[in-house]
């Protein structure tokens, strides 16, 4: 129970603050009272699970969320982690508005090319990373 308690902490922290500076004041609250076994296993567990999404990522799937939230993990043991989330953050946050604001203005037509573009990018990452990975 007392794990669940520090989740929810620790994600209450993060949701209240705001994009740009949430996760460094997150690594800086992590810092006070832990053991040092809980921060290796934090670093190792958060290196996994980035390692995990990163051979995710050609394949269709949640790769990109799996690398974030083993980001997410290693944020809380360093700093350079968290500055570079609290960089990126605002940007994604921007490119997503943009991108949600081009599909609202789209017609019909224009929203089916936008998903076929979707569609090839994906499909040929995908198939790029596939022969990257089973190349003989």
């Amino acid at each position: 129970m007392k794990m669940f308690k520090e989740i929810r902490r620790s994600w209450r922290l993060l949701e209240s603050g705001k994009p740009g500076d949430r996760f460094e004041r997150y690594y800086r609250s992590q810092h006070e009272g832990r053991s040092r076994l809980r921060k290796v296993v934090s670093i190792v567990i958060g290196f996994a699970i980035v390692a995990a999404g990163t051979i995710l990522l050609p394949a269709p799937g949640p790769g990109t969320l799996v690398v974030a939230l083993g980001l997410g993990l290693l944020a809380r043991e360093f700093l350079i982690v968290a500055r570079a989330l609290d960089w990126l953050e605002p940007k994604l946050r921007k490119a997503i508005a943009a991108g949600e604001r081009l599909w609202k203005r789209s017609s019909p037509l224009g929203r089916a090319a936008l998903v076929m573009a979707a569609v090839v990018i994906v499909g040929g990452a995908a198939l790029g990373g596939c022969e990257l990975m089973f190349a003989d």
